[in-house]
């Protein structure tokens, strides 16, 4: 009896014991499954990020345009040519109607603005001329920048020769205008700003 008694102990033993070892073996395995799990879907974040990264630098690159010393050398100088005579362009037509001035009692408001428009004409045609005749050599947003602030201003000589003087919106148009033609000036400076610095450099 005693030895069935203990048989039966040892079995229980031996029983518990190869659960324990199955339960373990499960644990293990489980637990192998899980890591590995978590390791695919790490890895999978990261080449998400990756490719995400590649293709930000890729657009960089997209964007970026790679000339020539040469090239870029020709092309900075028609736009540092072209600015100074923007300048002097934007002064002008802006003293056509100017918001605030100062005048010559001797002449008449008709006078003053014939010799301002008169002033205006060269400045005029010295940019257009030096837009055109470089077009093909810088950048084509560029040139639809330059070309509305000529646009803009070469409005603003007509309105103010044409329109009537002693009506109120009269200066309330060259007010306007004037904002145009400032912020299209504006927007031209960003748009060279912006293409010199895409440009990259080779050999």
């Amino acid at each position: 009896m005693e030895s069935l008694t203990l048989l039966t102990l040892e079995q229980l033993i031996a029983t518990i014991g190869g659960y324990t070892l199955i339960v373990g073996g499960l644990a293990a395995f489980l637990g192998r499954v899980w890591v590995l799990r978590i390791v695919e879907r790490e890895k999978f974040a990261l080449q998400r990020q990756l490719d995400q990264n590649n293709k930000a630098l890729q657009a960089d690159l997209d964007r970026s345009l790679h000339v020539t010393k040469t090239q870029f050398d020709a092309e900075f100088s028609i736009y540092k040519e072209i600015w100074s005579c923007l300048v002097d362009f934007r002064m002008k037509a802006l003293r056509i109607r100017p918001l605030v001035d100062f005048v010559d009692l001797q002449e008449t408001q008709e006078q003053r603005l014939r010799k301002r428009l008169q002033e205006f004409g060269p400045a005029f045609g010295e940019l257009r001329d030096l837009v055109e005749k470089n077009k093909p050599f810088y950048a084509f947003a560029v040139y639809g920048h330059l070309q509305k602030v000529i646009d803009l201003c070469y409005g603003e000589s007509v309105d103010a020769e044409h329109s009537d003087r002693s009506s109120r919106d009269y200066w309330k148009e060259a007010k306007a205008n004037r904002e145009a033609i400032l912020a299209a000036v504006d927007e031209t400076c960003e748009e060279i700003r912006a293409r010199i610095s895409a440009v990259i450099v080779t050999g």
